[in-house]
């Protein structure tokens, strides 16, 4: 197969990128260590047999390909540096190519699966590339996932594993969902922290109108990526299912049954349409643009993922030497997600953050050169772990248990000068995750039904269509329920 060429070094382009994506990952990280090489963990196959078939060198395979989001200016020259030393003690090629993120990296998949080329491996959370396990096109990783935690210590998270007990994913990094806000403007205002949902919309309308240039809460309200996630995270927090599911018999955990309760969901999605009156536009609003817009100081508390917001505004502020930004990554905190105050803290439905990784894809051209290339960057020393984490720090809490104390972790560039967002990192490792996520036994929905259904794009959809006023509270739970009817069908057709 001959593959087109792809230049790695591409800008990040397309408004998905926004500010974000130029301003990340300026600040060079530390704490790396050398660049030795790693071992395979299996990569061959056997014969039928007869005569064992041989392993292939991967040397003499095309060059490895793989499709990433993880990608800034910090991993573009890091990328750069890892290939270049890998090939040389390898001998094989490497091609990364960055492919935008949640919305624009599965169209990039689907096009060079469409197309004949499949890469070698991509990255994102499971449920993008669930539909792909469930037609065989997905390698097993479990060699490569227990080399990996014989050096960097076992697993904080489950990944998804079928009945066959094989895990497909290498995780690199966790999502914990939290709070994010200005203690610099709640302090002006007099505002305490929210433990409820209203304290969050009372805190938006007293920001919102105040003499401050500042809006009240920023609302993603694009049909894909972070409202979804939104819409699922506060659900859970209300106390049910965040995709609408639940076990039938929560003892056997055995078949998933629809579980869409008009009462929350009406209040959740009148709530959006609430707070979306304190929002800049939320339909220009996503995930990178969530990001890029608290680093303008557009608003003052939005929904987002572990430390990402502050870390970038303090790696922008060094690149740009700017003491507002220093100011404003100190002023930003987080917090567990606040519940809906008819139900209490422990019953919310948050089991497990979602682990963001690698998958091989069964019809890429190297495949024992693509698991040979996680070993190395994985599962050759902690320090060479810890150092995959320097170039986006904030952005995911490390999967495995070593990594987040170790001496190479804590020596990363960012949190050198800037101890107190470790601490915060720390502080969502040990309280949010750690008394926040697990509670309630029976909303552990590790079901490929339930996978599937995450990934659908309608529960996004359903906050874009009450702020728009394109459906009424009413329609859009109703138009969600057959939405969710229909993915559960399809689901089961495909997975039984």
């Amino acid at each position: 197969m001959t593959r087109k060429h792809i230049n790695r070094r591409r800008v990040l382009g397309g408004a998905g990128a926004g500010i974000a994506a130029a301003m990340a990952g300026c600040l060079p990280g530390g704490g790396d260590g050398g660049d030795g090489d790693g071992g395979d963990g299996g990569d061959g196959n056997g014969g039928d047999g007869g005569t064992p078939t041989p392993t292939p060198n991967p040397a003499d395979l095309p060059e490895v390909h793989f499709i990433t989001d993880y990608y800034n200016s910090a991993w573009e020259a890091r990328w750069g540096e890892l290939e270049s030393s890998f090939e040389e003690q390898t001998g094989i090629g490497m091609l990364i190519e960055e492919a935008g993120m949640s919305g624009q990296q599965e169209s990039r998949l689907a096009q060079l699966i469409q197309a004949g080329e499949p890469p070698d491996a991509n990255t994102s959370t499971f449920d993008q590339v669930a539909n792909l396990w469930s037609n065989d096109q997905l390698v097993p990783v479990t060699d490569v996932v227990d080399n990996i935690k014989a050096v960097a210590g076992e697993l904080l998270t489950s990944p998804f594993i079928p009945e066959s007990g094989d895990i497909y994913q290498v995780p690199h990094g966790m999502y914990v969902s939290n709070f994010h806000y200005r203690t610099d403007v709640y302090e002006q205002l007099g505002l305490d922290a929210p433990e409820t949902m209203e304290d969050i919309l009372d805190n938006a309308r007293a920001i919102d109108e105040s003499d401050m240039d500042i809006r009240g809460y920023g609302l993603a309200g694009k049909k894909t990526g972070k409202s979804q996630d939104e819409f699922q995270t506060y659900l859970q927090n209300m106390g049910v299912s965040g995709v609408g599911l639940r076990w039938k018999d929560p003892d056997a955990m055995e078949e998933l049954e629809i579980h869409w309760p008009e009462e929350e969901i009406t209040y959740l999605l009148q709530w959006f349409k609430d707070i979306s009156e304190y929002s800049p536009d939320p339909t220009s609003i996503g995930w990178a643009e969530s990001i890029g817009r608290w680093i303008q100081g557009q608003y003052a508390q939005q929904y987002h993922l572990n430390i990402w917001p502050q870390g970038l505004a303090a790696q922008t502020a060094e690149a740009n030497d700017s003491d507002a930004l220093r100011g404003l990554a100190r002023a930003s905190k987080v917090q567990p997600i606040p519940r809906w105050s008819q139900v209490d803290a422990e019953d919310n439905w948050q089991w497990e953050p979602a682990p963001d990784g690698y998958h091989i894809m069964k019809n890429g051209t190297n495949t024992p050169g693509i698991k040979k290339w996680f070993n190395w960057l994985y599962a050759d020393s902690l320090e060479r772990t810890a150092g995959m984490y320097a170039q986006e720090p904030s952005r995911f809490l490390p999967t495995y248990a070593d990594v987040l104390e170790s001496d190479a972790f804590q020596n990363i560039g960012l949190w050198q000068k800037y101890p107190y967002l470790l601490e915060e990192m720390q502080y969502n490792s040990n309280v949010i995750l750690g008394e926040h996520y697990g509670n309630v036994p029976e909303s552990d929905l590790n079901s490929p039904v339930a996978l599937y259904c995450t990934r659908q794009w309608f529960y996004g959809e359903m906050i874009n269509q009450v702020v728009t006023e394109s459906m009424t509270v009413q329609e859009a739970y109703d138009w969600g329920r057959e939405q969710l009817e229909g993915h559960v069908e399809d689901a089961r057709s495909k997975f039984g």
